[in-house]
């Protein structure tokens, strides 16, 4: 049997090449690694089941410097978590809520060149 998913992105989803680890900015805590990512939000594989609605101050370590930064900070809300078709851990779908206009400009050279 086939789902029916409806897609909501406005913006395509750019899979990475490269490895980008995000973190809790509260914590410091490693929550995973971002798999694709566009202008809007990204899917992060995470080794615990994240709640949807969830609001979470995350950092995310850039592979190289861009825009003279190491990390990009924004605000993110947890869309959905679900048991990962591919490995063992979870895939958590993000819709970016907040991020300020520099961390914005790091982020798009960041999926332009990733």
């Amino acid at each position: 049997m086939n789902e029916t998913f409806t897609e909501q992105r406005r913006h395509v989803r750019k899979r990475l090449d490269c490895t980008a680890f995000v973190f809790d900015t509260i914590t410091g805590e490693k929550l995973g690694r971002m798999f694709d990512i566009s202008k809007e939000g990204f899917m992060l594989l995470t080794t615990r089941e994240l709640s949807a609605q969830q609001q979470l101050n995350l950092t995310m370590e850039l592979p190289n410097t861009i825009s003279g930064q190491h990390n990009i900070e924004l605000s993110a809300e947890c869309v959905w978590c679900q048991p990962s078709s591919f490995s063992e851990d979870f895939g958590a779908g993000f819709r970016v809520k907040d991020i300020s206009e520099q961390d914005n400009v790091a982020l798009q050279y960041f999926i332009r060149d990733f």
